[in-house]
């Protein structure tokens, strides 16, 4: 299915992003010379890559799957999108530790550790979960034509609205940030 294929191929990337922006926590509960700036540029990766593009993808996936009858307040679409608030939620603490961090204060850097770990966690699960129950559920109840519709919102998404920058972009994002931890060693 085309509308499931395109979020797996986003899904790459951020897997790829996750296996960094962890590493680059466990690096600073090791005290390795891992700065706030690797938290914050992560941070934009989130905010524009997972949050201003996954996410809208996925809830054009979810909004089509609710109006071919699935319930959107309880099962696993309810759960997908209270994940899609909890990592917003979880990204805003993010950004927060990391400037608190970068001001000086060094509990802002314990808070970056804990939460990278939270975040990493459940954005893993938000993923499997979405390739071993939420694409499967879409291929069954979503007629080809349904498919294709969805393919093009994903479209809009990306070359409409503006904000986004082009996936290489974002590749550069990961592909700095794995440079960095490879300084760390």
């Amino acid at each position: 299915m085309k509308a499931t294929k395109i979020l797996r191929n986003d899904q790459e990337l951020i897997d790829r992003f996750l296996a960094v922006f962890g590493l680059g926590a466990v690096k600073a509960a090791q005290n390795k010379p891992v700065q706030p700036g690797f938290f914050i540029y992560g941070c934009s990766f989130i905010k524009e890559f997972i949050e201003g593009n996954y996410f809208k993808k996925e809830q054009v996936l979810f909004k089509a799957m609710e109006e071919s009858g699935l319930a959107t307040d309880s099962g696993p679409l309810q759960h997908m999108l209270e994940e899609i608030t909890a990592s917003q939620e979880i990204s805003s603490e993010l950004l927060a530790a990391a400037r608190q961090w970068q001001a000086g204060d060094v509990n802002g850097r314990n808070g970056i550790i804990w939460t990278t770990s939270s975040y990493t966690t459940m954005m893993r699960q938000h993923i499997d979960r979405s390739r071993s129950i939420i694409f499967p559920l879409a291929e069954q109840v979503l007629p080809l034509d349904e498919q294709y519709k969805i393919a093009e919102a994903y479209n809009h998404i990306v070359f409409e609205e503006g904000q986004i920058q082009p996936v290489e972009h974002y590749e550069k994002i990961v592909a700095s940030l794995k440079d960095e931890t490879d300084e760390w060693k």
